[in-house]
């Protein structure tokens, strides 16, 4: 990251103090380390980013846990790979191990979350894969020691190592259980003494056994010795140890040097788990502290509901006073440069001001700020001169500190740097220094550097008043109880009541009284300026709450009158709805009884027509059977010259040379197609006399037409429709295949949720066409389909 920063103003801003508070949320010595070398940025890309990660890690943890497990001594070992000849140690390549199997499951960790944290899941794809290094680590240590089943060499070293300590156990406990050594012996046990089987010896028996001494007990009266029956099993032993000391420093070495090739991979891996923790302990630090992530603006700065993290910090820890925090608003917009701000001391001036620096700091780093709402300007530089710099060493004054820091300012700030100068030109003749900071004030406008203020100089106070570009701020100050409010208030200048302060600390009011009479004549002229101004702001404050207390009482009434209009359009709808139902259900009723009568006409005539259809058709089939027994050439006379025109679809004719009659279901330009009973036959004209045109008389205005039905298909879709929609389209269609003799019908109305076959089967059901109905064979639609047939 590019500091933008110098030294000075991360300290005058307490940057340092926050990353401590920001290390309670790392627990690694990596994550520490890279959240030591956070600095600001004014890469606005790069922050973009950061903070975009942030709002992901934030929403990831309100439901999710995120560990980091801590492996000192990874920062340590992993700059050592670069030496040549250097060994790793066992607990060494196990913290290797370790951080393999934590960056294994971070890799894979947000692979299924690609759409909701498609950042954490692009940042963790960068890890290596680090599979076949991890499983070999995996096979090879464990416990603190090589796993013997790595090597087959060590393996057998082992157990023959294991075979002779066992042999030379029990030549020992054998010779301390044997009662010509109980005079002997100071303990019936064995132990080692410089990595050899020993027994404890009186030292006044020590000529009594035949043995190696190799050590005596702190009291003088015991001696360790080797009996010499056990040499050589104890030099065999020693041998092994050896042995088995070599393999290890050997498979060591052949592990160090797969972990070398690895270093790169390594490093990077490191790189990446360092940045997860910070990302994590700043997310968990935004959750706990109600962070919001910062807006940047070229022009606009304002801060809803922000609180300093310390000073909210500190607060918490005290039961009950972090709730007395207020928090600070401020807003300028891109025409205000510079904001004096005055008010009284401890009035919360200098917190101010070192709120919006540390929020700045902490947006161009990439953390999120405590507040509701956050828009910051991007800065190159943000300087600051907050505090009592005096330095006894360099020999300077509070003053002259003060000078050499705004001389630094002065000489980096451009129109893209921030300014935070606290009791600027204080500590020096107040006539000079207002003087002085009018001066740099105004250079600083003349750069275009935004710049924020405190003072207690009433001629800096009217200079803001009189200046474009720069306003007045203060601290708000109750004049009743004489104490601060710590709220900031805008566009006025704030008085320091010093005088009052002094008052209400009891100092005498024989001296306060002095004082007021040494004021200066124009220092009470501007005091009394002030005054009138925070007076008028008063007023205005009291205008604009009555105004909105007018606002909010006519928003109530139009909402109430808007609610009664509804209410009482409503019952008039609904008075008038009552009233057209009662008139439709009068004119149902009548239709209805009217439909029944006419109804009943119809079908009894159809019923009738249908009969004799009937009759004709069976008469016919009979002639025909008779005719293919016994086969003749029709002689039925010629009907009258008949011709395209003169016949129509539904007219009731005669069949000349078969002797039936039937219904006219097709008319085409040679010849007749005719629906006799389920039959259909085709006759030139001159085979055809017309027997009725199938109108039926009916009572005056009242007309029904019983003509076949001339249908394109035997199969109707209603696949889309609804309930309704597709009861009414059907009902009509049984009508139509009725008239039109079909024998049967398929109507598709898919699967669904199963409501078009509902209703389907309750149509078919009902209808008075239907014979039977069943569903459709698998190569006509399966279940998605059903077959009706129409009674004759």
């Amino acid at each position: 990251m590019t500091s933008t920063v110098p030294e000075f103003s991360l300290e005058s801003l307490e940057f340092p103090r926050l990353k401590e508070l920001l290390a309670r949320y790392v627990g690694s010595d990596m994550g520490r380390r890279r959240l030591d070398q956070l600095r600001p940025t004014n890469d606005l890309a790069n922050l973009e980013r950061l903070h975009a990660l942030n709002r992901e890690a934030m929403r990831y943890l309100r439901e999710n846990r995120v560990g980091f497990a801590d492996i000192p001594l990874l920062g340590a070992l992993l700059p050592r790979l670069g030496l040549a000849g250097i060994t790793l140690e066992i607990f060494e390549v196990e913290a290797v191990r370790d951080f393999l199997g934590e960056v294994t499951g971070f890799r894979t960790r947000w692979s299924d979350d690609v759409a909701e944290y498609p950042l954490l899941a692009e940042k963790t794809r960068r890890f290596p894969n680090f599979k076949a290094l991890a499983s070999l680590l995996h096979r090879a240590v464990g416990g603190g020691e090589i796993n013997e089943d790595y090597s087959p060499d060590l393996k057998s070293i082992r157990r023959e190592t294991e075979r002779v300590r066992h042999r030379l156990n029990r030549k020992l406990e054998s010779m301390v259980k044997d009662p010509q050594h109980a005079d002997h012996l100071q303990d019936k046990l064995v132990t080692i003494r410089n990595g050899r089987y020993v027994i404890p010896v009186r030292v006044g028996q020590r000529r009594a056994v035949d043995g190696i001494v190799h050590g005596s007990s702190s009291s003088g009266a015991t001696v360790f010795m080797e009996p010499l029956d056990t040499l050589e099993m104890n030099n065999e032993l020693v041998r092994l140890l050896e042995r088995e000391e070599r393999e290890i420093r050997r498979i060591l070495g052949e592990l160090t040097d797969r972990i070398r090739n690895s270093a790169d991979e390594l490093n990077v891996a490191a790189g990446l788990w360092a940045d997860l923790e910070v990302l994590f302990g700043i997310a968990r630090f935004g959750r706990d502290f109600d962070c919001a992530a910062p807006v940047f603006s070229d022009g606009e700065m304002a801060l809803t509901r922000a609180c300093h993290p310390l000073l909210l910090d500190q607060l918490r820890r005290s039961p009950g006073a972090s709730e007395k925090m207020v928090p600070l608003e401020l807003t300028l917009d891109a025409n205000d440069r510079i904001l004096v701000i005055s008010g009284p001391n401890a009035g919360g001036k200098t917190v101010v001001l070192k709120t919006v620096g540390l929020f700045t700091l902490m947006a161009q780093s990439g953390i999120p700020v405590p507040a509701e709402r956050a828009v910051l300007p991007l800065c190159d530089h943000v300087l600051a001169d907050i505090g009592d710099r005096q330095s006894i060493a360099n020999q300077l004054s509070t003053f002259s500190a003060h000078i050499l820091s705004i001389s630094k300012m002065v000489t980096l700030a451009s129109a893209r740097s921030l300014i935070f100068m606290d009791e600027i030109g204080s500590s020096t003749e107040p006539a000079e220094g207002a003087a002085l900071a009018v001066a740099v004030l105004d250079h600083f406008r003349n750069v275009g550097s935004r710049t924020v203020a405190t003072t207690h100089y009433n001629r800096l106070k009217m200079y803001a008043e009189t200046t474009s570009g720069v306003r007045n701020a203060a601290m708000e100050f109750n004049e009743e109880t004489l104490e601060p409010t710590y709220r900031l208030i805008h566009g006025l200048a704030g008085q320091s009541s010093g005088l009052k302060i002094a008052e209400r600390l009891k100092l005498p009011g024989a001296l306060i009284a002095v004082a007021r009479d040494a004021l200066d004549r124009t220092e009470l002229d501007a005091a009394r300026y002030v005054e009138e101004l925070k007076a008028r702001v008063a007023n205005l404050e009291n205008e604009k709450d009555e105004l909105e207390a007018e606002k909010a009482t006519f928003e109530r009434w139009k909402r109430d009158t808007s609610r009664r209009i509804e209410d009482e359009r409503k019952k008039e709808l609904a008075r008038v709805e009552k009233q057209l139902d009662a008139i439709v259900g009068k004119i149902r009723i009548g239709a209805s009884d009217e439909l029944k009568a006419l109804g009943a006409m119809a079908v009894n005539r159809f019923d009738k027509k249908l009969k004799r259809a009937r009759v004709d058709a069976g008469a016919a089939l009979r002639r025909e059977a008779s005719k293919s027994r016994n086969p003749v050439e029709p002689t039925a006379p010629a009907g009258p010259d008949l011709g395209p025109q003169s016949v129509k679809a539904g007219f009731r004719v005669r069949v000349q040379s078969l002797g039936v009659e039937g219904t006219v279901s097709n008319v085409s330009e040679r010849e007749v197609e005719v629906v006799v009973g389920n039959m259909k036959v085709r006759r030139p004209f001159n085979d055809i006399a017309i027997v009725d045109s199938g109108a039926i008389s009916l009572p005056r205005n009242v007309s029904f037409d019983f003509k076949s039905k001339d249908m394109d298909s035997n199969e109707i879709k209603l696949i889309g429709l609804d309930a309704d929609e597709a009861r009414d389209k059907l009902d009509k269609f049984l009508d139509d295949a009725f008239l039109a003799r079909l024998a049967m019908v398929r109507v598709i109305h898919g699967h669904g949720m199963g409501v078009l076959r509902r209703t389907v089967r309750e149509v078919l059901e009902s209808s008075p066409h239907i014979d039977r109905f069943e569903a459709a064979p698998p190569n006509q639609g399966g279940t998605g389909a059903t077959l009706a047939y129409l009674k004759d």
